[in-house]
């Protein structure tokens, strides 16, 4: 109920407004229409009574358009005041009332033609309080009644046939604009509801727009708290797992760690998806397109699941033989291993092929299988986030739902166009346009994507920053391996403490990026550089997938790393860091 009273106010209020917006044009033209008459008739009445008449009529003027100059001085506050729309009416009133007076006081002084003259005036202030009356209804009641009332009766009262013809005409005529000025005010009203409520139902989106902006933000921080702090242990137990290999030589034991590896390389997947999604938020891809060959990028590929496609007994047929692309390699590769990888887990049987056309200056890459197929009505939804279609039961081994959308937005980062068809049962088949690059080019590369050289770490100093004891233990077990020398700290300060009592240097600082208190890797970093006085090389490791956390870590140009981390991945980082080995110093026996 009070929801209704407060609508009914609103469509007052905005109905006072309106007429507000038209009240000085219709005073102004309501006295220059009292100006014409009385110029035109001057002649013919008393000029005292006259005079007195436009007196009245300028002083109702005058009034008026100080009530409606007080209106727009008036604050929004003081409009909502329930006396603007009497005032404005009794204004009108005021106005018809003196019109109303007119015939009263002059019409045995005119002729009939004056007096037809005189009605013609009439009946087109009636028209003209009609379209008032369609935006505030008491407008045209309180000045078309009074006006036209006076002047019809004495029309009727003559003995002149034409003008009782006109007096009935008049009440005719105001009957009618009567009728259109109420229902003109009737859709003019409901035209103001409905603005109200349209204004209403955005003010409710854009709350509950709000609400899910703020959930889809505590999901975010809970998923970067919840990836960074799972993320810490699986990164420990990684290495914990490749030390502990390396010391084992029991082969029953040695198939339990292989399985250990299946499981920790599960959970890697899963959380790097996420990462990909965060880095993705964060804008921190970018696509640095060159020349390579396309088979550089699929073989790894082809070799990662070839092993899963033997098992189901799908034969993978990959023709990309002297294909060379314009583009990022990297988000290439990332594209096709994720589109493969769906190939391959939702084939039972059949075969997977890729091929490539050249269509003028681009090559159309396509991806075909015999898999089961996407229903038509799921099409648009195989690109959103978390969505799988095969996968109620919700089956951690099938991912995330993630890869798709990733590949859609890394294509979109490409610019390169992405279609597909497919049908139930039958297979589906991607459609990938991309620039074709210059064989002559890619030759010259050194071989495949990613691969490269990697001389030892013997002897080299490495500072390891992190507040996590496993994480620490198990950073020194492989760095040590390696033959480096390892000082491990919790904090900046910390390691200037260690490193002052051991005069201790390092090569390198490898830190996690949230430490304890406030502290974070970037700071600690450009602490210890500043207390040694040179660009010491540093790495920053970190569980975290907060985009804002991302971006602060690239604008810092600090190199970084994902935990969990390889060890592959870790060893390529420091070495790619550390440059060649340290010289032996010798003896003065050159011992």
């Amino acid at each position: 109920m009070n929801s209704i009273a407060t609508l009914e106010a609103k469509v007052y209020h905005e109905q006072v407004r309106l007429i507000y917006n038209q009240g000085t044009i219709l005073v102004l033209g309501a006295l220059v229409a009292g100006f014409i008459v009385s110029a035109v008739l001057w002649n013919d009445l008393p000029h005292v009574a006259l005079g007195t008449w436009v007196a009245a009529l300028c002083v109702t003027a005058v009034l008026r358009l100080r009530v409606i100059r007080a209106y727009f001085q008036s604050n929004d506050t003081e409009r909502q005041a329930a006396f603007w729309g009497p005032f404005i009416w009794i204004g009108t009133l005021a106005a018809g009332c003196i019109w109303g007076v007119w015939p009263m006081l002059f019409y045995d002084y005119v002729n009939s033609d004056h007096l037809l003259f005189i009605s013609s005036v009439y009946a087109g202030m009636v028209a003209v309080s009609s379209a008032s009356g369609n935006v505030y209804l008491p407008m045209f009641v309180t000045f078309s009644l009074p006006l036209t009332l006076p002047l019809a009766i004495s029309h009727l009262m003559s003995q002149n046939s034409a003008l009782w013809t006109t007096g009935i005409l008049l009440i005719i005529f105001l009957l009618v604009n009567g009728f259109l000025a109420v229902r003109g005010n009737r859709n003019s009203r409901e035209l103001i509801v409905a603005r109200f409520e349209n204004q209403a139902l955005m003010e409710k989106l854009a709350e509950e727009k709000l609400v899910a902006e703020r959930a889809v933000i505590a999901k975010s921080r809970f998923l970067a708290a919840a990836s960074h702090d799972l993320r810490q242990p699986l990164h420990a137990i990684g290495l914990f797992l490749n030390t502990l290999r390396k010391r084992e030589t029991d082969d029953e034991r040695l198939k339990i760690l292989d399985d250990l590896d299946s499981s920790n390389d599960a959970l890697k997947t899963l959380f790097n998806s996420l990462l990909d999604v965060s880095r993705l938020d964060a804008e921190i891809i970018v696509c640095n397109p060159q020349h390579f060959m396309l088979q550089d990028i699929l073989i790894p590929v082809q070799v990662s699941l070839e092993p899963q496609a033997a098992e189901k007994g799908i034969v993978m047929q990959l023709d990309a033989e002297g294909v060379a692309l314009y583009t990022d390699p990297i988000l290439m590769e990332r594209v096709l291993r994720n589109l493969m990888s769906n190939a391959v887990q939702y084939t039972q049987t059949g075969s997977i092929r890729l091929w490539c056309e050249n269509v003028f200056s681009n090559v159309v890459i396509r991806l075909e299988d015999t898999g089961i197929g996407i229903p038509m009505h799921a099409a648009d939804d195989v690109f959103l986030e978390y969505v799988q279609l095969n996968n109620p039961e919700r089956d951690r081994t099938k991912g995330l739902g993630l890869g798709l959308s990733i590949v859609k937005r890394l294509a979109d980062l490409m610019e390169m166009p992405l279609m597909f068809e497919s049908k139930v049962g039958v297979g589906t088949r991607f459609v990938m346009t991309i620039a074709r690059g210059d064989v002559s080019v890619s030759a010259t590369s050194s071989g495949p994507v990613g691969v490269m050289r990697m001389p030892m770490a013997v002897g080299h100093r490495v500072l390891v920053v992190d507040d996590e004891l496993q994480v620490l233990k198990s950073m020194k077990n492989t760095l040590e391996d390696w033959g480096c020398q390892v000082l491990l700290s919790d904090s900046a300060r910390d390691a200037l403490r260690q490193m002052a009592l051991s005069d201790f240097e390092p090569d390198l600082i490898l830190s996690d990026y949230r430490l304890r208190g406030e502290e974070n890797g970037v700071d600690t970093v450009c602490a210890l550089r500043e207390s040694f006085n040179r660009e010491v090389p540093a790495i920053i490791l970190t569980g975290d997938t907060s985009p804002e956390r991302l971006r602060r870590v690239q604008e810092s140009g600090l190199a970084l790393l994902h935990k969990p981390v390889s060890v592959d991945e870790l060893q390529t980082a420091v070495i790619t860091h550390l440059g060649e080995p340290p010289k032996l110093k010798l003896d003065p026996a050159g011992t």
